[in-house]
C-alpha cells in the first residue's frame, strides 16, 4: 500500500475518534509511559508536543517537568527541513506554527540538546516489525540519523498498529511503542 494513502486513512480515522474514547486512551497511555522502566531511568527526554488528534503528550511533559526531568521539545525550520531540541521549563510562552503545532518562541543556543536518555517520537502508523510512517516531512528521520544510538519510543492508539506498513531503508523506527492496550518492544 502507498504511504500517502495509508497516512490519509489512519489520520482520518484518528481525527474521528470519539473524544471520550480519546481521553480514556490518553490516560491509559500516560500511566503506562510514566510507570515504564525507560521513563524512570531517563533524566533527559526529547518529546514532541502533541496537537490535534495525536496521543496527548502535554500532560506527560507537565508531569515530567514536575518530576525533575530535563524536557526538550522540537523547534523546526520547515524551509531547511531541520529540527532542534530545545529545553523547556513549561508549555507557557510558546508559539503556534503554521500547522498549529506548539514550539518554543526562541532558540537559546544554551538550551539546545543533542544527547538524550529517551526520545518520544510521533507517528501516524506502525507495524508489528517496528516500522513507522510519520507525517511525511522526514524531520525525525534526519534528526535521528544525525544523532544515532538514542533510545526511541513512540506512543499511538492501538488501531495505528497494523500488520505491515511500507518502509524504506532511511526510515528510523522506534525501539518501543506504547498504546492503550500494550507496550511493544523492538520488533514488536
Amino acid at each position: 500500500m502507498d504511504k500517502n494513502i495509508l497516512r490519509k486513512e489512519i489520520l482520518e480515522r484518528r481525527n474521528y475518534l470519539e473524544l471520550d474514547n480519546k481521553s480514556k486512551y490518553d490516560k491509559v497511555i500516560f500511566k503506562k509511559l510514566i510507570n515504564s522502566d525507560i521513563y524512570k531511568r531517563s533524566k533527559k527526554i526529547f518529546t514532541y508536543i502533541s496537537f490535534g488528534s495525536e496521543v496527548d503528550t502535554k500532560k506527560f511533559i507537565n508531569y515530567a517537568i514536575s518530576d525533575n526531568k530535563d524536557i526538550y521539545v522540537p523547534k523546526t525550520d520547515k524551509v531547511n527541513k531541520e529540527m532542534l531540541a530545545i529545553k523547556i521549563n513549561s508549555l507557557n510562552n510558546m508559539n503556534v506554527d503554521k500547522l498549529g503545532i506548539l514550539e518554543p518562541k526562541h532558540v537559546d543556543k544554551s538550551k539546545i540538546g543533542d544527547k538524550f536518555d529517551l526520545i518520544i517520537m510521533p507517528g501516524v502508523a506502525f507495524d508489528k516489525n517496528g516500522n513507522r510512517i510519520g507525517y511525511g516531512g522526514g524531520f525525525y528521520d534526519r534528526y535521528l540519523e544525525m544523532h544515532g544510538g538514542l533510545q526511541k519510543l513512540a506512543v499511538a492508539f492501538t488501531y495505528q498498529v497494523l500488520d505491515e506498513v511500507p518502509a524504506e531503508a532511511f526510515d528510523i523506527c522506534p525501539d518501543a511503542l506504547v498504546t492503550e492496550s500494550a507496550i511493544y518492544e523492538k520488533r514488536f
